[in-house]
This record gives C-alpha cells, structure tokens and sequence, in this order.
C-alpha cells in the first residue's frame, strides 16, 4: 500500500467519512472549484467560469485534528535546549519530537487552525447545474467542490514499515512555557531525519479535506429518455430547463444532485511541465 492509500484509508475512515483527501496536500482547493475526475483529478476552472454564483456559510469543525492510528504511534518530545539523543537529526537548540510507527502502513495526522465553509443553498445549485448539462455546458465527468476545509499548517506522516521513524523540527518558540504538545507540530515543522517512511508532508495555509457533487447518473438517463438529447450548447443561446424538471429540482434536489463517496477519490494530476 503506497503512501497516498494509507493516507487516504486513515483519513476517510472516520471523522472524514464522505470527504475527499487532498493529495498531494499542497493541493490548494476552493469552494466552487469544478474538478474533472478520470485517473486522476484535473481542474477544470471553477463554477463563476460558468456563470454559477452561490453563497456560502461556515461550518463549525474543531480546530485541531489528531490521528494516529489506533495510538499505534508514539511521540516523545524535544524541548529547545534540551541535549538531543545519539544520532539524532535534532541539535541542542532545537525544539522537536520523534514519531515511531509499531505497526505498518500506518499513519500519524496533524491539522491545526482548522476552519470549514461550503455552498448553503444547495438546491439553487442543483438547479444551476441541471441548467448547464441541458445546454451541454457540463459534463459527465465533472465534479462541483460544496464544501472545503482549511488548516493554518499540518503535518502528515506514513509508515512503509513497522518500526518507521520521523524526526520532526519545530520552531523554538513552539509550546507553552517550553512544554511541546501535539498540536505544535502542526505549525512551521519540518523531518530531519526518517526511516522507512512512506509519505511525508509539512506545509501551511493548506486545504486537506473537500466535498464534492456531480448530477446522478439515474437521472440523467431519466431525462434523456423522457425528453430526448439535449439542447445545443457552447455557442447557442441557453435554454431554460423544462417547467416540470425545475420542479422536480425544487421538490428534491437531492434526487439530481449527489455527493462523490471518497471511494472514488484520485490524487490531483501533476502540474504540467512537472
């Protein structure tokens, strides 16, 4: 199991059940993103490029986010000035911790200054959406990103093998009255030093969770077989969507618009030229 799949499988298990992981986690993403999901997620500009507005709101997540794999993982402490240990990638004036992973394909997950906001009128979207596929502005393959959650910085780690070690840098100024906590390597960290990892990752101003929504595959056949293909797009005056499917999207849009289970989740394709 690669790194991106421990990762993901931790990440989706729980807590994060119906969200997709952004990876590699530098990957920024936005609220009204649109995405194309093939063997790879690709962007594919955003809902404003399509002439859809929205409003968001915020959600109310916890700041901090800790996994660490069934406390599979152990975390010992460096205090700036304290000596560091033999063969250690830490000097005495760093501030630290070592991480070790017991068991394999395991992973230890940081995020810190969690906040969380997405599209509140859903069924505007719906409606939006169902609009541009009529017009053959949108297709099948495209996902809408409804809700995104950012963090101030993490840190991700997973282990190849058992018995994998990490060892972390953090500021000096990290920790209260030089006391480390979990939560501080979370923010300007960096490895020093590992051993049988299988992905690594520190960074900041991040975005490591998303949703994402696509019109459901029912019923777009439904409409094809009541209603016939499609009217012509890219060019041609936009045409309204029939009286009764405006309904139909009012009544119920969850019935025409639906999340992407993160099952189906891909890392994001390679920038070009990388």
């Amino acid at each position: 199991m690669n790194g991106y799949d421990v990762y993901c499988k931790a990440m989706t298990g729980d807590q994060w059940r119906g969200w997709w992981v952004t990876w590699p986690p530098s990957s920024r993403v936005r609220l009204g993103d649109v995405l194309d999901r093939q063997d790879t997620v690709r962007r594919a500009g955003s809902l404003a490029d399509r002439g859809v507005s929205f409003v968001s709101e915020d959600g109310a997540p916890p700041s901090l986010f800790v996994y660490d794999s069934n406390k599979s993982v152990s975390v010992r402490f460096k205090a700036a000035g304290a000596a560091p240990d033999p063969l250690s990638g830490l000097s005495a004036v760093d501030a630290g911790a070592s991480v070790t992973f017991q068991k394999e394909n395991t992973a230890f997950v940081v995020f810190r200054g969690i906040a969380q906001t997405g599209i509140a009128d859903v069924r505007s979207l719906a409606n939006d959406l169902a609009t541009l596929w009529w017009n053959k502005a949108w297709d099948e393959s495209l996902l809408a990103v409804t809700s995104v959650v950012s963090a101030r910085g993490g840190t991700v780690l997973a282990a190849a093998a058992a018995g994998a070690t990490a060892e972390l840098k953090v500021a000096a100024s990290a920790g209260v009255a030089g006391v480390l906590q979990l939560a501080d390597l979370a923010l300007d960290a960096s490895v020093v030093h590992r051993s049988a990892l299988g992905a690594e990752w520190t960074g900041s101003d991040v975005t490591p969770f998303y949703q994402v929504v696509r019109l459901r595959e029912n019923w777009r056949g439904r409409v094809h077989a009541e209603y016939g293909p499609r009217q012509p797009g890219h060019g041609a005056l936009p045409s309204a969507l029939p009286p009764l499917l405006t309904e139909e999207i009012r009544d119920d849009p969850a019935a025409v618009l639906g999340p992407v289970d993160e099952g189906e989740q891909r890392p994001f394709a390679p920038p070009r030229g990388g």
